[in-house]
């Protein structure tokens, strides 16, 4: 993933671990890897359960 996203190991963490919040073209980085728009991977408000209305 750190490769794809052209960034080290420990950025990849961090976003994972919600220590860091990544610049906008990262987001969309990380979003094309996985094939989705940014605001699926990034909505603040998304809950655990994806039966659950945002």
């Amino acid at each position: 993933m750190a490769d794809r996203c052209q960034v080290s190991r420990q950025a990849i963490n961090a976003i994972e671990t919600e220590r860091y919040d990544p610049s906008l073209p990262l987001a969309f980085t990380i979003a094309d890897v996985f094939g989705l728009t940014i605001e699926e991977i990034f909505r603040p408000d998304r809950t655990e359960d994806p039966g659950t209305p945002a």
